[in-house]
């Protein structure tokens, strides 16, 4: 019996030493954690991911697994495609993460009689993405799925996404005060997490910022497309920081683009009310957006800024891009998925952006098994990095209160 005590005490002494080389939540971060981060880790309710309101308790761990911490993921696709759905197979399974497609929506097949008052002033193509993420909406409500992850086809993200979103949701939980056990590693007040937006601006309410410094993986300010951001950006990007690599996590108000957005169980059955229930007259993102910055419903939204969820574009012709605008230009800019550049017509080579170590770009070197990736701005981080470098800034996000009035900063850019 002696020999069994001091064997299971050698066990829970090993298991309690890896947890701690994997991920050190006060900041330092090993070398056996980066490839960690590329394991393939079994996903769904096996690792704690609540199936309802009611459900088990969720860990940090469970980020790791391939649905990153949520009960589902759905990939919203148009079945004729497929092209757009060969691109997600391949780049999801590579970062082990699984999916399930939810098919894509004609806007010209939807009932005039199932539009909510005040649709008619919608284009075709906005009508039927709002459908496709209704539908969405709905199948959460019904199967009462305590969290998802919607992203469009086109979505893009980088090579240590389960990093990136471990420190999103130590950002979460500090910005809704969980310091407990939660059903979900994201916390579990919140009603959207907008992770792939193109514009994101902080809500008046709250002042509070959780900062991660020096994170390789954000975009250089000359490269964000985004129209809407965080008003306080400058306070770490000017003078005296001048870090163009700080990446905020905040309460957000209005924005645009979905390339990728979580949802709880309770922010689904708001959306669905306020969105198709009621007299109703913008494209989804913009109706999403619009609750978030009124508050409609108490609605709870956060996001990352810069996002981790970028798109990609294929080679060709660049109408290939977007199923919301065409080549021309004709849809409204920055929707669901892409603004294109003014006369392009044809890309002579697959493109990302809002995204630095692209998933999609490095498909080359993940189907090899390489662990050091190109960045799509080698001028800034270097043209190849290890994930560990990569991962560098896993661990070190902090809380902070901005002051009021804020100090006067010049901006280092957009």
């Amino acid at each position: 019996m002696k020999q069994y005590i001091i064997v299971a005490s050698a066990l829970l002494v090993a298991g309690v030493f890896l947890r701690l080389a994997i991920f050190n939540p006060t900041g330092s971060f090993s070398s056996v954690a980066p490839a960690y981060y590329l394991n393939n880790i079994p996903s769904g309710s096996s690792l704690g991911v609540s199936n309802s309101r009611t459900g088990e308790i969720g860990s940090q761990d469970d980020i790791l697994n391939s649905t990153l911490g949520f009960q589902e993921i759905f990939v919203v696709n148009l079945p004729e495609r497929t092209d757009k759905r060969d691109a997600m197979a391949v780049q999801a399974s590579l970062t082990n993460i699984t999916f399930k497609i939810s098919p894509g929506v004609r806007g010209d097949t939807i009932s005039e009689k199932a539009k909510p008052y005040g649709m008619e002033k919608l284009r075709p193509a906005e009508v039927g993405a709002w459908r496709a993420h209704l539908n969405v909406l709905q199948k959460i409500v019904e199967d009462r799925i305590s969290t998802t992850l919607i992203l469009e086809d086109d979505a893009d993200w980088d090579v240590s996404i389960k990093a990136q979103m471990t420190e999103f949701a130590r950002g979460t939980r500090w910005l809704m005060n969980h310091t407990g056990p939660s059903r979900s590693p994201y916390g579990d007040s919140w009603d959207i997490l907008w992770v792939g937006h193109c514009s994101a601006h902080s809500h008046h309410s709250d002042t509070r910022r959780w900062v991660i410094r020096k994170d390789p993986t954000v975009p250089p300010p000359d490269k964000r497309n985004y129209v809407l951001k965080p008003y306080d950006l400058g306070y770490w990007e000017g003078a005296p920081l001048f870090d163009t690599q700080t990446r905020l996590v905040y309460k957000a108000g209005y924005g645009f683009c979905f390339a990728g957005w979580a949802v709880s169980l309770r922010g689904a059955e708001k959306m669905l009310h306020r969105m198709s229930m009621l007299p109703y007259e913008l494209a989804v993102d913009l109706g999403v957006a619009e609750m978030c910055g009124r508050g409609t419903y108490n609605m709870t939204c956060l996001a990352p800024y810069p996002a981790y969820i970028g798109v990609s574009k294929p080679a060709g012709n660049s109408n290939r891009g977007s199923d919301i605008v065409d080549a021309n230009g004709q849809g409204r800019a920055g929707d669901v998925g892409t603004v294109e550049h003014t006369g392009e017509k044809i890309r002579d080579k697959p493109t990302s952006e809002r995204v630095v170590f692209s998933t999609r770009l490095n498909i080359p070197r993940l189907l090899v098994g390489q662990t050091e990736f190109d960045s799509n701005y080698p001028n800034v981080t270097g043209p190849i990095k290890s994930i560990g470098e990569i991962t560098s800034f896993a661990g070190t996000g902090h809380g902070e209160w901005l002051p009021d009035p804020l100090p006067r900063h010049q901006s280092s850019g957009p």
